[in-house]
């Protein structure tokens, strides 16, 4: 391996901390694909391009507007799969509201 080579890889330690986050969760980024690396021997190295590239591709915003937007976007998109498949409109602050009011009835009823 050369030098020029050794010097774009960084270790998962460096990574996280240039990323702002714990190693576990930069390791989670590799295993569910979302952050190349490689393995050599017992170690994993994220190359410096890939994970400025990720980084940049906002998934490493401080839960800023990105990270919102693709949760809200993600949540539209279930909801109307959800939608799709059972033919059916519902308003889920209100089937939350719902469970919270059953749940709080069956709370007062084991107290008594």
């Amino acid at each position: 391996m050369s030098i020029r080579i050794t010097e774009d890889l960084i270790g998962v330690r460096e990574a996280a901390r240039e990323c702002g986050r714990n190693m576990e969760t930069v390791r989670r980024w590799i295993w569910a694909g979302k952050l190349p690396a490689e393995k050599l021997g017992n170690q994993l190295f994220i190359k410096r391009n890939d994970l400025n590239s990720f980084c940049k591709a906002g998934y490493v915003k401080e839960r800023g507007v990105a990270y919102r937007a693709d949760l809200l976007e993600r949540a539209a998109r279930l909801r109307n799969r959800i939608r799709a498949r059972t033919g059916t409109e519902f308003d889920t602050a209100a089937i939350v509201e719902e469970l919270r009011k059953e749940r709080e009835n069956e709370l007062e009823q084991s107290l008594r």
